[in-house]
């Protein structure tokens, strides 16, 4: 006979034995809910089961039966009590549980135990996603000074190609069968660059040892610069930006463009009322939400949370109640604004001076210290898929500063600096040699005049007529040249 089955509330007026205990419940997801099974109606939730682990080391039996109200108890202008704090003061119930607040007002007419579950009230509002479409996203990775500091890196490193190349060059040190330094122009030594950093390589290739060197820090400066771009504009373009208007209470009272509410009944009710006279923020949001009450209190939670969804509306509630609620938002719409306030603690109403008080207090310090209590917790309330702190930043992707980047522009530099270095040290090594004045020899594309004499004697051979000039170059550097090539 005894558990967790329905019973009229009207028929409990008889005094049960006293190991058998009368229990008032009132449903609110998910302590208390009623379901409906092939042999009867049942209560279940996490209340229901916090009674079944007292059971176990405890020696009663229990019967539940909600109240006819079903509600969790608030004083009458008469003195009065309605809910289940009404239910004990009545005489109709050894004890009461549910989503019952611990209050001042309540333990002047019941006892409660110690608290089995604290919590805090949360601001409920809906997440609004950046829907703003931005035509210069494709910028936003790298703040402006590390956009200007690559663009001028990229010309910096085509200009010094082109001035160590040139150099080489005027100077004769190089190889004329290796090093290709007249080709770095500087057309072609600022294209260099440029290909360079679009990730594409780049002509002409560098052969001598100071280009080498100048490029391949260019490379790598480019890699990491890519590569970082790539990552963090991703994160630019799938991160959802969250609008948080409010992150206290304090910016709730300020602000007169968001409206917002409780519910109109239960303990936080109770707690806005007590507030006239305080001169306090809580005051200050009591008067606003009277001033509006059709458009400031719901009626219970599901419709307060329904109205978050559909309009701009800020819902304080339970912070377990809205757990409850995230759970079953899979569009993870639903997000808190600012931290927790008004911590308190859920405990069971006993009547005034009754054994079991104690007896279930110390039960329930017992299940909190062996993590009984935590398990029938994250039973029903399991962890949602969602983040439903809405003042997080760091879930925001944000723009790389100059400060981040200031390494690679130190790598590039020295390795720069060693580029030249090398360059300056062949110039003075092929000065210590010496220099002696040799011709030089420009080649030409093929020339059709003695193209068309050599086919036209048989002679299978392709002459490249070459005009020749004088040019200073290394002696240490290059060997003889030919004057014709024969194909």
């Amino acid at each position: 006979m005894f558990g967790f089955y329905v019973t009229s509330g009207n028929k409990m007026s008889i005094r049960a034995p006293s190991n058998h205990l009368r229990v008032a419940v009132f449903q609110e997801e998910p302590f208390v809910m009623l379901k409906e099974t092939s042999t009867g109606s049942k209560f279940v939730g996490f209340c229901v089961d916090l009674l079944e682990e007292l059971k176990k080391t405890m020696d009663f039996e229990y019967i539940l039966h909600e109240t006819p109200d079903r509600k969790s108890g608030n004083a009458l202008g008469n003195g009065s009590w309605d809910g289940v704090i009404g239910e004990i003061t009545k005489g109709n119930a050894d004890l009461a549980t549910g989503s019952l607040t611990i209050t001042s007002q309540r333990e002047d007419v019941v006892d409660f135990t110690k608290p089995f579950m604290e919590y805090g009230i949360v601001m409920v509002m809906r997440r609004s996603e950046d829907t703003e479409r931005d035509t210069f996203a494709f910028v936003h990775p790298f703040s402006g000074i590390v956009w200007a500091g690559i663009i001028a890196s990229m010309f910096a490193v085509g200009i010094l190609l082109y001035l160590t190349s040139r150099a080489r060059y005027r100077l004769g040190v190089q190889s004329y069968h290796a090093d290709n330094d007249r080709d770095f122009n500087l057309r072609n030594s600022l294209w260099f660059a440029y290909w360079s950093l679009m990730r594409k390589g780049g002509e002409p290739p560098p052969r001598s040892p100071s280009a080498r060197i100048i490029t391949g820090v260019w490379w790598l400066f480019a890699l990491i610069v890519v590569s970082t771009y790539t990552a963090n504009l991703t994160a630019f373009l799938t991160v959802r930006h969250l609008s948080v208007p409010v992150s206290s209470v304090e910016d709730l009272a300020a602000q007169s463009s968001i409206l917002y509410g409780i519910t109109d009944k239960g303990s936080l009710l109770d707690f806005f009322k007590n507030q006239e006279g305080t001169n306090s923020v809580y005051e200050r949001l009591w008067h606003a939400m009277k001033a509006r009450p059709a458009e400031s209190f719901v009626s219970s939670v599901n419709e307060g949370m329904q109205r978050v969804l559909t309009s701009n509306y800020i819902f304080m509630v339970h912070h377990p109640y809205f757990q409850n609620r995230a759970r079953s938002d899979t569009d993870c719409r639903l997000a808190t604004a600012g931290a927790p306030f008004l911590y308190r603690g859920y405990g069971i109403a006993t009547q005034n001076n009754s054994p079991w008080t104690e007896k279930l207090s110390l039960e329930i310090l017992r299940l909190r210290e062996s993590g009984r209590i935590d398990l029938l917790r994250d039973t029903w309330w399991p962890r949602s898929s969602c983040s439903t702190d809405g003042t997080r930043k760091d879930a925001s992707a944000r723009e790389l500063a100059m400060a981040d980047f200031i390494g690679i522009f130190y790598l590039l530099a020295g390795g720069s600096v060693l580029g030249c270095v090398v360059a300056a040290l062949e110039i003075l090594w092929c000065r210590f040699r010496g220099f002696k004045t040799k011709g030089v020899e420009d080649i030409e594309e093929g020339n059709l005049q003695e193209l068309m004499r050599g086919f036209s004697s048989g002679q299978y051979a392709i002459l490249i007529q070459r005009n020749t000039y004088s040019q200073r170059h290394c002696s240490c550097l290059n060997n003889a040249n030919t004057d014709t090539t024969r194909l």
